[in-house]
C-alpha cells in the first residue's frame, strides 16, 4: 500500500525521506523546510492577536472557530444550558467572519492554480504569488484597521486561507503552517517509528514548526495589547512579504533539483 504522502510504500527510503522533501513537485525551493517554520510563526502571531484584541476567535485555526460556534449553538438551542456557566463568551458573528474569510481565501488561491494546470503552465514549484497574495491581505487589514472587526477577521482569516493552500502545495509531512495537531501527530509517530540518527532531521524540525507557532503567539499577544491593529497585521503582512521575495528569487536563480528517486 502505498502513502498518500509521496507514493511510496511505509517504510521505505522514498518514504523517510518524504518527511522532509516537497514531494510533488518538479521544482523546489531551497531552505523550504524554514520558509514553512517562518509562516507557522505568521500563524501563530496572527492567531494570537486575533484572539487578545477581537474576542474568543482565530484566523488560523479554524478548529477552534468550529468549537466556539458549536458551544454557542448549544447554549442558545438546548434546554436548561442557560443556567451553566459556559467559559465561552458568547460572540458568534467574529468565529463565522474567520471560517467565511478562511474558505473564501482558499478559493481565492486555488483558482490560478487550476487555470495554470488547465492552460499546461503548471510546472509544479511553490507559488510564491500565493505569499505575495497573502501579503496583500494581511495588507489590507492595515489599511482597514478601523472597519469592523469582522470585516478585518475575514480578510486575516483569507490570507491564512492562502497559506494553507501554499502549504499543501510545498506538500511537506506534518506541516500544514496554520494548525499544530497534524505537526504533533507527526513528530511523535516520527520519533516512535524510527527514533535513531536518520528521523533527527525530521523531528528537529517538526519541533520548530511546534516552536515557531508557540513563540510566534506569545509574540502576537505581547504585540496586540500593547500595539494597534494595523500595525500588528502590518509586521505580518512585512514578514509574508519577504517570505514571497525569498521564494522569487530561488526560483529564478537556482535550477530545478532531480527528480526523487526510489
Amino acid at each position: 500500500m502505498e502513502s498518500p504522502f509521496c507514493g511510496a510504500p511505509p517504510g521505505s527510503p522514498r518514504y523517510r525521506r518524504a518527511i522532509l522533501i516537497p514531494v510533488t513537485q518538479r521544482h523546489g525551493v531551497r531552505g523550504s523546510a524554514w520558509l514553512m517554520v517562518l509562516l507557522t510563526g505568521i500563524a501563530g502571531w496572527v492567531d494570537a492577536v486575533a484572539y487578545v484584541r477581537s474576542g474568543e476567535v482565530f484566523v488560523a485555526n479554524q478548529t477552534g472557530n468550529a468549537v466556539f460556534l458549536a458551544v454557542q449553538v448549544a447554549e442558545r438551542r438546548l434546554p436548561g444550558v442557560s443556567r451553566i456557566h459556559v467559559a465561552v463568551g458568547g460572540d458568534t458573528y467574529g468565529p463565522l467572519a474567520s471560517l467565511i474569510g478562511f474558505c473564501l481565501g482558499v478559493a481565492l488561491a486555488v483558482i490560478p492554480l487550476r487555470r495554470a494546470r488547465r492552460a499546461g503552465a503548471d510546472d509544479g514549484a511553490p507559488p510564491w504569488h500565493l505569499l505575495a497574495m497573502e501579503a496583500a491581505l494581511l495588507g489590507t487589514v492595515v489599511l482597514l484597521a478601523g472597519t469592523p472587526r469582522e470585516i478585518r477577521l475575514g480578510l486575516a482569516a483569507a490570507a491564512m486561507g492562502v497559506q494553507s493552500v501554499y502549504a499543501a502545495r510545498v506538500a511537506m509531512r506534518g506541516v500544514t503552517t496554520t494548525t499544530l495537531t497534524g505537526t504533533l501527530v507527526a513528530l511523535i509517530s516520527t520519533f516512535a517509528e524510527d527514533p535513531g540518527r536518520r528521523a533527527r532531521k525530521a523531528i528537529f524540525l517538526l519541533s520548530a514548526v511546534w516552536a515557531a507557532y508557540t513563540l510566534g503567539a506569545w509574540g502576537g499577544a505581547a504585540a496586540g495589547l500593547r500595539w494597534s491593529i494595523g500595525t500588528v497585521h502590518g509586521v505580518a503582512a512585512l514578514v509574508a512579504v519577504a517570505a514571497a521575495v525569498a521564494v522569487w528569487r530561488e526560483q529564478r536563480t537556482s535550477d530545478p533539483p532531480p527528480m526523487l528517486r526510489p
